[in-house]
């Protein structure tokens, strides 16, 4: 039997008290006491992977503190997982993380954290505050082998927050098994403290709570000092920020395309290498695109932020509109792949580029973060078709493209 499978029915028969590595940095900090002014939890808790081997589950906190996740598969009991790592517990001020075990799909999945603050006076002086328990959430694991799937996608909503609380509501109507954000969450990422507001709980919404999230990095998600605390605040697949999953008939990839200009670019201060990282997820993509469930998938798309091509209208474009180096080195392995359509963002012009002689895979683009240009991409997958509609907030269809199986 596979580690894998053994993993998953060890869960789906009971998960006992699991305790899971989680790699969360502890937080730098001159603080040792909470404030018990403010409540411990900071809007909803982010559900993020989003394959079912592969999830997190975040909440936002106002620490220092500490917790653990109860987790009931169905109607099962709670079990405990714990954020253990190097034999210590989390102690932090932003942000609570929990790498789930590999859990059975299509399930539905209830859960809640438990946290208390902490005043860390000295290493014999601890004291606890009053135990705080998020209400419970429900959300269900994906299945790879569903009929159909509904997936949404948002891009580049850039802290706006009248564009994501409508987006929030849309969302919810729609109820999807997977959001896909789409990168350029940020303008730029400079405080720990902020983040959680940037990436978990803009204006306290419920923002991926009851389906789980895809997340992909745009290039304003890179800029900052803090932009290295980015894996404390997001759930990929082991820190990293390109990963595949599959949700019914829907096979993605999640890719990164890095800045957008070359690494050498005085204004990155050598600090800039995204090559080697596009180098690496062309050697990652060359290997997931040859997995039995990727190939038998009878849609393939790629969600990353930066197009791959951009609109021949006989203007010099600048690096910026499209990341060609990112093309370069993975469009032999897209095609190979059969990778029907690319959904991208990052120029804030909502887009549908069919493929063409010169284009050999068609790639559709949302739009920016003001109300008045931003999109919502609804995605609707059955054995016969996959329906994209790129809407405006409004609800005006801009594009709606359909792709055969």
């Amino acid at each position: 039997m596979l580690r894998r499978d053994f993993l998953s029915t060890t869960v789906a028969a009971g998960l006992g008290v699991v305790a899971t590595a989680n790699a969360q940095g502890l937080s730098a900090t001159k603080e040792s006491k909470a404030d018990s002014s403010k409540p411990l939890f900071v809007g909803y808790p982010v559900v993020s992977g989003p394959a079912p081997e592969s999830l997190s589950i975040l909440q936002a906190i106002n620490g220092p503190a500490s917790g653990y996740l109860e987790l009931a598969i169905g109607s099962g009991d709670f079990q405990r997982i714990d954020a253990e790592a190097i034999g210590l517990l989390p102690y932090e001020k932003e942000v609570l993380k929990f790498t789930l075990p590999p859990l059975p799909p299509n399930q539905e999945i209830r859960y809640r954290i438990v946290a208390r603050k902490i005043e860390f006076t000295n290493a014999y002086k601890i004291s606890q505050g009053e135990v705080e328990t998020t209400e419970v959430k429900t959300f269900r694991t994906l299945n790879p082998a569903a009929e159909s799937t509904r997936f949404i996608v948002w891009n580049d909503t850039h802290e706006n927050q009248e564009t994501i609380k409508i987006l929030q509501g849309l969302t919810q109507e729609f109820r999807p098994d997977f959001m896909q954000w789409n990168g350029d969450q940020t303008n730029d990422i400079y405080d720990p403290e902020k983040m959680k507001t940037q990436y978990l709980a803009p204006s306290g919404l419920e923002i991926s709570a009851q389906w789980p999230l895809a997340y992909a990095r745009g290039n304003h998600d890179v800029r900052g000092p803090a932009a290295r605390l980015l894996p404390k605040f997001t759930g990929t697949p082991d820190n990293r920020f390109y990963y595949a999953f599959r949700s019914g008939p829907v096979a993605a990839l999640v890719m990164d395309t890095g800045e957008d200009k070359p690494d050498d670019r005085e204004v990155f201060a050598g600090l800039a290498g995204f090559e080697l990282m596009r180098a690496r997820q062309r050697e990652w993509l060359s290997k997931i695109i040859e997995e039995p469930w990727f190939k038998s998938a009878p849609y393939r798309i790629l969600f990353c932020h930066i197009p791959l091509w951009w609109i021949d209208d006989g203007k010099k474009r600048d690096f910026w509109m499209f990341s060609e180096v990112s093309r370069d080195a993975w469009l032999p392995l897209l095609e190979k792949a059969g990778v029907q359509i690319v959904i991208s963002g990052h120029t804030h012009n909502a887009s549908w580029m069919p493929k063409s002689a010169q284009q050999p895979i068609g790639q559709l683009i949302g739009g920016g973060p003001r109300k008045e240009i931003a999109t919502i991409i609804e995605g609707v997958a059955d054995q016969k078709t996959l329906t994209l509609s790129c809407k405006s907030l409004d609800g005006k269809v801009l594009h709606e493209i359909k792709i055969p199986a």
